[in-house]
């Protein structure tokens, strides 16, 4: 089986550079829609067998273009597995005024994850995060699939595809890097092992 994650396309929240999370959301900028739709030309002739994506609009909406423009559209199957890292009370604040009020566990969210500590402002944990990816995962492994789309989000993914793949867990984020806004990432399954095959690359 082979995954195909695409991180949502940019949005104004990601521009004005505040926290989504799970419950925060914000709409995808007019250009990201461009973008979102040349990626969707570059996947165009890849037939998927099932795009899911996370209920949060912005994935939504950038896996919708990304059916429009295939030559084998599906309807999206959201899945609750998908949200964003639930960041509680620091949802839809700007990312230097979260700095401000907590720099120790926004450093440890950046670079090391699995420190981060969510618990005192309502947010999840590593642990939590990666629970829900894997509570999707053992269920699509058991499906009869050959090709699948998965739209998502930075954070949520950045950890969980590099843990499902057996990355360190010191090294999920090195130097900060996530996953960039409208990137295609590519994992195989061979039924035991996820190995990852493209990582961060941008198509439109």
């Amino acid at each position: 089986m082979r995954l195909y994650f695409v991180r949502h396309g940019k949005t104004v929240w990601n521009q004005e550079r505040r926290l989504q999370g799970m419950t925060g959301d914000s709409p995808l900028l007019p250009e990201s829609r461009q973008e979102v739709a040349n990626l969707g030309d570059y996947l165009a002739n890849t037939e998927f067998d099932a795009i899911f994506s996370s209920p949060s609009k912005r994935a939504i909406d950038t896996a919708t273009i990304l059916s429009e423009h295939n030559q084998h559209p599906k309807e999206i199957i959201k899945k609750t597995e998908l949200f964003e890292w639930n960041l509680g009370i620091f949802e839809g604040i700007l990312i230097e005024e979260a700095i401000k009020k907590d720099p120790d566990n926004m450093h440890a969210f950046r670079h090391h994850p699995e420190l981060f500590w969510g618990n005192p402002i309502g947010a999840e944990n590593l642990a939590d995060v990666y629970r829900r990816f894997r509570k999707f995962m053992t269920w699509l492994a058991k499906q009869d699939y050959e090709n699948v789309l998965i739209v998502s989000h930075g954070a949520f993914l950045s950890s969980s595809i590099k843990m499902i793949t057996g990355t360190p867990i010191g090294e999920l984020r090195p130097a900060g890097v996530g996953l960039d806004n409208n990137t295609l990432s590519i994992v195989d399954y061979d039924g035991h092992d996820y190995t990852l095959v493209q990582w961060n690359e941008r198509h439109g």
